[in-house]
């Protein structure tokens, strides 16, 4: 019985781990999937830099970093602008695809923000220890 209890435990323990933790940076992604021309990783990639852009760009940042704010929000636009674009050539019902994407653009920001708020608890900053920078740059050198 004791066994039963402790492995169900562990069991809770470990399906409890939050999805940001199996969260790739886009670094090691890119290292995994090397084919430049797979329209999926592309399609991936745009998602992630929206996301994280989003993210941003929704930021509660002090007056002063207003114009941070407001260049994450431009490249927000230029990244879900491009995905748009690409994910509209291949569907034909345009409406339920945006909606998809939405949700999948939602759900990779939340997940940003979840590591943004944990970090901030741990070390006093959204950016360390956890890898938002990291995929910043990767989005700047696709612009």
């Amino acid at each position: 019985m004791r066994l039963f209890i402790y492995s169900f435990v562990f069991i809770i323990i470990l399906g409890s781990k939050s999805h940001s933790d199996a969260f790739l940076s886009l670094t090691k992604y890119l290292q995994i999937n090397k084919d430049y021309e797979d329209k999926g990783r592309t399609v991936y990639l745009l998602k992630r830099c929206t996301s994280v852009h989003y993210f941003l760009s929704n930021n509660k940042f002090k007056k002063k970093d207003q114009n941070i704010r407001l260049r994450y929000e431009k490249d927000y636009n230029f990244f879900s602008d491009k995905l748009y674009k690409i994910l509209n050539k291949k569907s034909s019902d345009i409406t339920k695809l945006n909606n998809l994407v939405d949700d999948d653009i939602l759900k990779l920001s939340n997940i940003y923000e979840k590591n943004g708020k944990k970090s901030l608890l741990e070390t006093g900053s959204y950016f360390k220890k956890n890898f938002i920078i990291e995929d910043l740059k990767i989005c700047s050198k696709i612009q």
